[in-house]
């Protein structure tokens, strides 16, 4: 069982240390120590560190660098076990959004600060976040995760954006397009734009359904009827399209700031154009699975050298946030899948992905001190990395605040 014992929030020199130290999923150290200075890692090494600093010495497990949820919507946190995810996706859909207008905006913001402190008590440091409503900015600014804010429109229309601009730091703000079957090419493109000359990354919801893919390579079907039922009138959005994919190629949305979700229906020419773009590609497996009995071809992704990152998507599909969850899925799910190229998934190339990999993802100088601790049992470096990754956490279900189980993200 993994302990919190991890703390944030010291300044000065302190020197980490645990039985191992994983600098990159390569790189592994037995006896392993992270010195850390005003929040920023000042060294990395084995056996017993010179000084005077204080040294935390957190046992025979691994020190790792914080998780990366690429892809989250903290806003559907109130809906956790309350929408079915066997009856399709056009039901989940049409049920999400009844079940969604029925909580007072207080109750959805309250939830989701219950599962910003899941996201930390289970090792991760920095997340995608997509906020449809506008509410989850503030709680996630108080709780030093970094990332990216986005904000998401759908339709024919731009969410209010109060015109307010992206800021490079931590925790930085942008915009998304929901995805090409609810959102308008003219807008999609709008939204791209704004966050192309903000040098801010831009995330979309990608090839996810069987129903996308019918509306958008026929422009009929009962999502045509859906969208009509919503007041979203489709005439203008010159379908039919090849491919999702083609389609937002043909637009001007994919490039190397751009992130791709989910991506369950892609073939061999969709993952080239993906791979020439430059733009990440975020799983999101359990959620696939629940809502779609599908999962990503991840062997075809890895060959064709498209850059990819995990997200756990929400509690509306998935029993937790936990990426730690979300590697163990992917490691059972995909067996041919390295341990350490899960690993790079879930920490450096989500930082990738959100414009990160210059302050975390890997342990090394000058990155933000950005930790995680999980008392894992190995005895050798190459049993390291598959310990973690395949680690499974207890069922924290009935747990209340705080957690009692899961690494703990040290915070500097």
């Amino acid at each position: 069982m993994a302990e919190n014992r991890l703390q944030g929030g010291c300044q000065g020199s302190v020197i980490h240390r645990a039985g191992w130290v994983i600098v990159d999923p390569w790189t592994i150290f037995p006896n392993g120590y992270v010195r850390v200075e005003d929040g920023s890692i000042r060294e990395i090494g084995q056996g017993t560190p010179t000084g005077g600093d204080e040294i935390r010495d957190y046992g025979d497990g691994v020190i790792f660098p914080a998780l990366v949820n690429a892809h989250t919507h903290l806003e559907l946190c109130a809906l956790k076990g309350r929408i079915a995810t066997h009856k399709g996706f056009g039901f989940w859909v049409r049920d999400l959004i009844e079940k969604r207008s029925l909580l007072d905006p207080n109750a959805l913001l309250e939830a989701s600060e219950i599962g910003i402190r899941e996201i930390l008590a289970t090792g991760c440091g920095a997340v995608g976040e997509i906020s449809s409503l506008g509410l989850t900015l503030e709680p996630l600014q108080k709780s030093g995760l970094a990332g990216v804010w986005f904000r998401e429109s759908l339709g024919d229309r731009i969410s209010n954006t109060e015109k307010w601009e992206s800021q490079p730091g931590n925790l930085q703000k942008s915009l998304a397009g929901h995805a090409p079957h609810t959102t308008a090419p003219k807008v999609l493109a709008e939204l791209k734009n704004w966050a192309r000359v903000q040098n801010a990354p831009f995330s979309i919801h990608l090839a996810e359904s069987d129903e996308e893919i019918s509306f958008l390579t026929t422009a009929e079907g009962p999502w045509k009827d859906f969208l009509l039922s919503r007041g979203i009138d489709t005439k203008s959005w010159g379908l039919p399209v090849g491919s999702p994919v083609r389609h937002l190629h043909a637009i001007g949305i994919l490039d190397n700031r751009t992130i791709l979700v989910h991506v369950l229906h892609a073939d061999q020419p969709d993952m080239n154009i993906i791979h020439e773009s430059g733009a990440h590609v975020c799983l999101c497996p359990r959620s696939n699975d629940a809502l779609h009995r599908r999962l990503p071809d991840l062997d075809r992704m890895i060959k064709t050298g498209v850059n990819l990152c995990l997200g756990t998507d929400s509690l509306a599909s998935v029993s937790s946030l936990s990426m730690i969850d979300e590697m163990a899925f992917v490691s059972k799910s995909f067996p041919m899948a390295a341990p350490e190229r899960i690993f790079q998934m879930a920490t450096l190339g989500g930082a990738t992905a959100l414009g990160l990999d210059n302050q975390m993802g890997t342990l090394v100088p000058g990155k933000l001190a950005r930790l995680a601790y999980l008392d894992i049992q190995a005895s050798m470096g190459s049993q390291v990395v598959e310990a973690l990754v395949n680690f499974n956490e207890p069922d924290e279900t009935a747990c209340t605040l705080p957690f009692q189980s899961g690494p703990r993200t040290v915070l500097q």
